[in-house]
């Protein structure tokens, strides 16, 4: 309650909330104009940042861990598994996926009663 009532007191004033706007706004969008758009990776390019994604894998996970799921010392046949296991996240359809599969979770999670019932169907469910 204390909180709310903070935050409707001195964030949420209506002579203090335009300014702070306009000064977000003016911060993310300097010039009132948006950012140039990103140049797309070049082949090579990706090469690279997959490798070093793989390589910061192996690096930062225990070497307990490592020896137990990799099966092996050989840290340039981690790294090539974990690429391997990357190549995977390539794939959009595949992303797209994941992308759903993760915010359906979150959304259960925060909201319970919209969790799908198993079994009968969409109509039993609404009535």
């Amino acid at each position: 309650r204390l909180m709310s009532f903070t935050i409707q007191r001195r964030l949420l004033r209506a002579s203090w909330l335009p300014s702070v706007l306009r000064a977000a706004r003016v911060a993310v969008f300097p010039d009132n104009a948006l950012a140039p758009a990103r140049r797309p990776p070049t082949s090579d390019e990706i090469a690279d940042i997959r490798r070093e994604c793989a390589e910061t894998i192996v690096d930062t996970t225990p070497e307990v861990v490592r020896a137990s799921f990799f099966a092996t010392k050989d840290r340039d046949l981690m790294r090539d598994d974990v690429a391997t296991e990357l190549d995977l996240l390539a794939d959009a359809y595949i992303n797209k996926h994941l992308i759903v599969s993760v915010i359906e979770l979150l959304v259960v999670r925060l909201f319970p009663e919209l969790k799908p019932v198993e079994g009968g169907d969409a109509v039993d469910r609404l009535g």
